[in-house]
């Protein structure tokens, strides 16, 4: 009755070794097939070029990119004139164009935006049609508030001011904006 028992009792642990060892084995196959599908994407993605994108996309927000000297030297203007540039807002035209938009310290009433296209052309035609006006220097008011353009080649910097508080910042954006763009000229 022993030798049964032993036998019995050996079988079970034996059950439960295999058992196991399937789960290993189970969860190694598992974490390989997703380890190979994983790299399988990032391989497609680096020959499609997607990758790349990707990365110049993040690049592009995060101010690192082509434009982070001009997104750096406006948010360095503005600290000068203690005003923070806040919820920083990004966006790609499709054409190679892009868009900053920020918050002068916080304040909706206070928007400065800066866009960047390839090309001076294409700034005067975006620029008409979102402002009716293709110059580089415009000044647009009406009851709702104040937009101040200033442009200079393929860049055009925009202060939009709302409400009763127009005059808050307009001397020290323009002065920035001055100050920016000829920092642009001088490249």
């Amino acid at each position: 009755m022993l030798l049964k028992e032993k036998k019995t009792k050996l079988i079970g642990q034996n059950v439960k070794r295999f058992l196991m060892l399937s789960g290993v084995v189970f969860l190694s196959v598992v974490s390989l097939v997703a380890c190979t599908s994983s790299s399988i994407e990032q391989e497609r993605k680096l020959y499609t070029g997607e990758a790349t994108t990707e990365g110049n996309f993040r690049a592009k927000q995060q101010g690192h990119g082509l434009n982070g000297a001009l997104a750096k030297e406006m948010a360095t203007r503005f600290a000068a004139k203690h005003i923070k540039l806040m919820n920083n807002m990004f966006e790609e035209d499709g054409d190679g164009g892009m868009s900053y938009m920020y918050l002068l310290n916080g304040s909706a009433r206070h928007i400065v935006k800066v866009h960047i296209y390839r090309d001076a052309k294409i700034r005067a035609a975006q620029m008409e049609e979102m402002y009716g006006e293709p110059k580089e220097n415009a000044v647009l008011e009406n009851v709702m508030g104040r937009t101040t353009i200033r442009s200079k080649g393929h860049v055009s910097l925009v202060y939009t001011a709302s409400g009763g508080e127009k005059d808050v910042y307009a001397r020290d954006v323009l002065q920035v904006f001055e100050q920016v763009l000829q920092q642009i000229k001088e490249q």
